[in-house]
């Protein structure tokens, strides 16, 4: 009678004490029937006992395996999930050195735009103030020229002709100087002008050589690496946690597909949520949620 109610899920009614020991037996029996055949349908009456040992288990099971995880280190360094994580950061670390090493070189390539520019800048600067000095000397030896040449005196004045022709002759060299330096000027624009179709071509070429050459070792190591990771993945098998497979142990064991606790829980859910004191409800919690 004890073993009938350690194992029942009905608690005993209050009425129970008035019985006689005959009623007790009967009572007793009409427990036990009734939880083995509604909760239990599969199990025999004698199993019952053995089937609780194990559920008693899943808590040192969860033990066991919290502490796999407490180990996560030595469990995961053998684990496919680390081999994995750890081609991904060797492939990123390749990325990012070779990504590196591609800036270097476009970094070069415009510091090379930038020295070019500022040569052509900085020459043709120079020769336009060459052009523009030698302009404004020009205008002043002619304005002296001509208002010389225009003076009211020029009749009294001695030596009027020698200065004259020093003036001119002045004026003769500031635009001979003139023409020189446009002449410089006009040749080196043509020149620049000249040169830039290939100053364009060599940067542009060598930007996006470099560009080819990073995008194809990048493309060239993956398509060594993915082949490996595919394959690693492919032949991996999930290794248990306790070293063997659960459902070959419980169809080896129990002749079943599943432990007896998850099988315990589902024929609970399935046939015996409307039994009497399957779910306990403390006497302080009025409303119970639906």
């Amino acid at each position: 009678m004890t073993s009938n109610r350690k194992h029942s899920f009905i608690e005993p009614s209050s009425n129970e004490n008035y019985l006689s020991d005959d009623d007790h037996r009967s009572n007793n029996e009409r427990r036990w029937r009734r939880p083995s055949l509604a909760a239990y349908p599969w199990v025999r009456n004698d199993d019952v006992p053995d089937c609780y040992n194990r559920v008693r288990y899943i808590r040192d099971a969860c033990k066991v395996l919290s502490d796999l995880w407490k180990t996560d280190k030595d469990f995961l360094n053998k684990s496919i999930d680390n081999d994995v994580a750890r081609s991904y950061l060797q492939i990123h670390d390749f990325i990012d050195s070779k990504r590196k090493e591609w800036l270097e070189q476009l970094k070069k390539i415009i510091e090379q735009a930038r020295d070019k520019q500022s040569t052509i800048c900085r020459t043709m600067t120079e020769f336009r103030g060459n052009y523009e000095k030698a302009q404004q000397k020009l205008e002043a030896a002619d304005a002296n020229w001509k208002k010389f040449q225009t003076r009211s005196d020029r009749l009294t004045l001695p030596n009027f002709d020698e200065r004259l022709r020093e003036l001119e002759d002045i004026r003769c060299e500031c635009e001979q100087a003139r023409t020189l330096s446009r002449d410089i000027y006009a040749a080196e624009t043509y020149k620049v002008a000249s040169e830039e179709h290939s100053i364009t071509i060599k940067l542009f070429y060598q930007y996006l050589y470099e560009e080819n050459t990073f995008y194809n070792h990048v493309s060239k190591y993956l398509s060594s690496r993915m082949p490996e990771i595919e394959q690693r993945l492919e032949n991996d098998e999930l290794i248990p946690s306790f070293g063997y497979d659960l459902a070959k142990h419980c169809l080896k064991r129990n002749d079943t597909l599943i432990a007896y606790p998850i099988e315990i829980c589902i024929r609970l859910l399935e046939n015996s949520l409307n039994e009497q004191g399957l779910f306990r409800i403390a006497p302080s919690q009025g409303k119970q949620k639906k």
